[in-house]
C-alpha cells in the first residue's frame, strides 16, 4: 500500500507574533479585570492597591530590562502569574485589616496590625515560589528559563510593593486625613 500525504501545513514566524500579541491582550484584559474587582470590592483601599500594582508592574519590567530579558510568551505567563500573586498579597493584607477593624481597633492600629499579621504568609509563599522559580531556571531550558526569570522578578517586586509601598500609601493617606475614623475596605 503506497503512502499518501493527507495534509500539508506550513508554520512560519508569524505564529510566534500572533501568540505574543494574544498574550499581551490577555495581560491587558487580566489587569483590567483585577483593577475592576479590586476597586469594586475594596473601594478606596482597592485604589491604593491598584496604584501599588502599577508600580509593581513598572518595577518588574525594570528588573527584566536590567537582566536584558526578552518578554516572550512564557515570560508573559510568568508576568500574569506574578500579578496574581501580587494581588493575593494585597487581599491578605486587606482581610487582616478588616478583621482588626471588626475587633473595634482604630484605623491606624488596624492597618499596622493587618500588615504585621499578613507579613509571614506573604513572605512564606513568595519565598517558596522564588525557590521554585530558581529550580526551574537551574534545570529548565529556553522557555522555562524565561518563565522563571519573569516569575522571580515579579515576586521580588511584589514583595516590595505589597509590604512597603502599600503600607506607605496607607500611611500617607492617614497623615493627610487627620482624625479619620473609618477606612473604606
Amino acid at each position: 500500500m503506497p503512502l499518501k500525504v493527507a495534509e500539508v501545513r506550513q508554520i512560519g514566524a508569524s505564529l510566534g507574533n500572533d501568540s505574543i500579541n494574544k498574550g499581551i491582550i490577555a495581560l491587558i484584559v487580566a489587569f483590567g479585570l483585577v483593577l475592576a474587582i479590586m476597586i469594586g470590592y475594596y473601594k478606596f483601599s482597592g485604589m491604593l492597591a491598584v496604584a501599588a500594582l502599577v508600580l509593581y508592574m513598572i518595577y518588574t519590567l525594570a528588573m527584566l530590562a536590567g537582566f536584558n530579558a526578552v518578554l516572550t510568551l512564557p515570560g508573559l505567563a510568568g508576568f500574569v502569574l506574578s500579578i496574581g500573586i501580587a494581588v493575593d498579597a494585597n487581599v491578605l493584607i486587606f482581610e487582616r485589616i478588616r478583621e482588626e477593624l471588626e475587633q473595634g481597633k482604630s484605623v491606624r492600629l488596624s492597618i499596622d496590625e493587618g500588615f504585621r499579621h499578613a507579613l509571614s504568609a506573604i513572605v512564606d509563599t513568595s519565598a517558596a515560589t522564588i525557590l521554585s522559580g530558581m529550580v526551574l531556571y537551574q534545570y529548565g531550558t529556553g522557555p522555562v528559563r524565561g518563565f522563571a526569570v519573569t516569575l522571580v522578578a515579579g515576586l521580588v517586586a511584589s514583595l516590595f510593593t505589597s509590604i512597603f509601598v502599600s503600607k506607605t500609601f496607607f500611611l500617607v493617606w492617614l497623615n493627610r486625613a487627620r482624625g479619620t475614623q473609618t477606612l473604606s475596605i
